[in-house]
């Protein structure tokens, strides 16, 4: 017989069965998917990231679609504002990263008399893991998965041939002829140094057009237009030696304007190429000086030459082997105009005023290499050397065969 106002312990007292069940469900909430998710969430991705290496035409076809898709959004919205995000969010969380931490201890000290601090230390690795992984997605998304596409020069068929010493002069004297006839038409300072009606601010703002207009001539480099961003921290970022950086968790390209223009020039180009997809940086060079052949305006066409003259003089002087002299009587015949000088002038002087601290030269070079090495560049820092005969490659395809177009008379 049962009696209603005495408990039913065969309804009531939970099996063996359910108990398991509540403990799988309380351990899952507490490390599945509080911890143990978010972790193989990012060890997913990393690995994917490394295996997509091996296969490019999908890293291709995602950087082609997806890339410029889920970019759209970041990029509208951060080229709306004139000023760096990207640096407002790397100073703001340096400053409040102690009173977070400050805060954080408080609260544990709290929950410990409160005799949870167990609960506490839990919660707040359950939000510290999801938090990480959030923000590993947007890199992978906007920037990792950028490292696994074909090689810029591979696309374009560059460094399939060896070029003879000929060969290599003839791509050097057009350099050198196209150098000086662009130099000729650009602005310069009161030092008869290169400059930009209305200053950097005009031309950041300009570029967001420059830019796309010479992408039009090569397919490969798809992206969304952007602005890219003035640091106002820039002479102190100067003693880190970085001249520009792409912040993928914005999508925004943030430019050192405390150098000279004409290091700037060249600084633009480069990381809006990253913007349009080209992660790795010898690709991100590469595209930057193809940007600057090809555009309309003087200055960029003129950073893009300087570019391409530094590399094809090494190549010239590689080709020479060890012919100083044949070397200096080649180069004799074919002088570079004296505004070159006066803008290299202009930036040594400026490095050698900033003469950064080695420790931090140092730590700058070392966290951008170890960076690198994670996003599968073998090299570090080294991939920011280009493929040897690149200039070549460009003449002798481009030019030559008459599909190069500068655009200086639109």
């Amino acid at each position: 017989m049962t009696f209603p106002w005495k408990k039913n312990e065969t309804e009531t007292a939970p099996s063996e069965e359910t108990s398991l069940k509540r403990g799988f469900l309380s351990f899952w909430k507490k490390w599945g998917i509080g911890i143990i998710l978010p972790i193989l969430i990012m060890i997913f991705l990393y690995l994917l990231q490394t295996v997509l290496v091996h296969f490019p035409s999908i890293g291709e076809g995602y950087c082609r679609t997806v890339f410029v898709w889920v970019s759209f959004l970041p990029v509208t919205i951060t080229s709306l504002i004139p000023i760096s995000l990207s640096e407002i969010v790397v100073v703001g969380g340096v400053f409040c990263a102690p009173l977070l931490l400050a805060l954080w201890v408080i609260h544990l000290v709290r929950a410990v008399k409160k005799k949870g601090g167990k609960s506490f230390f839990f919660r707040s690795g359950r939000i510290t893991a999801w938090v990480l992984c959030g923000l590993y997605v947007v890199f992978m998304l906007l920037h990792g998965f950028n490292y696994t596409r074909y090689s810029l020069d591979e696309e374009l068929g560059f460094g399939k041939k060896k070029y003879s010493l000929e060969e290599i002069q003839e791509a050097f004297i057009w350099v050198v002829t196209e150098l000086n006839a662009t130099r000729e038409i650009c602005p310069e300072d009161e030092n008869g140094v290169l400059t930009y009606p209305g200053g950097y601010e005009a031309f950041l703002s300009d570029m967001k057009e420059i830019y796309e207009k010479s992408a039009e001539h090569f397919p490969q480099i798809r992206g969304n237009a952007a602005r890219p961003k003035p640091v106002a921290l820039s002479h102190y970022w100067s003693y880190t030696e970085i001249v520009g950086m792409y912040f993928p968790f914005l999508a925004e390209s943030n430019i050192n304007v405390d150098v000279p223009f004409p290091s700037l020039v060249s600084t633009v180009s480069h990381e809006l190429s990253h913007l349009h997809g080209y992660a790795v940086e010898n690709d991100a060079d590469l595209a930057g000086m193809l940007i600057g052949l090809y555009s309309s305006c003087p200055q960029l066409r003129y950073g893009g030459l300087c570019d391409a003259l530094d590399l094809v003089w090494s190549d010239l002087l590689t080709a020479y082997n060890n012919d100083t002299k044949g070397f200096q009587e080649f180069i004799g015949q074919y002088p570079i105009c004296d505004g070159y000088f006066r803008d290299q002038d202009a930036m040594s002087s400026y490095w050698e005023g900033i003469n950064p601290p080695k420790i931090v030269e140092k730590a700058s070079e070392k966290a951008n290499d170890t960076f690198l090495k994670i996003n599968q560049q073998e090299e570090g820092v080294n991939s920011y050397a280009m493929p040897t005969s690149t200039v070549a490659d460009f003449y002798f395809l481009y030019v030559k065969t008459g599909q190069y177009d500068a655009g200086l008379s639109e």
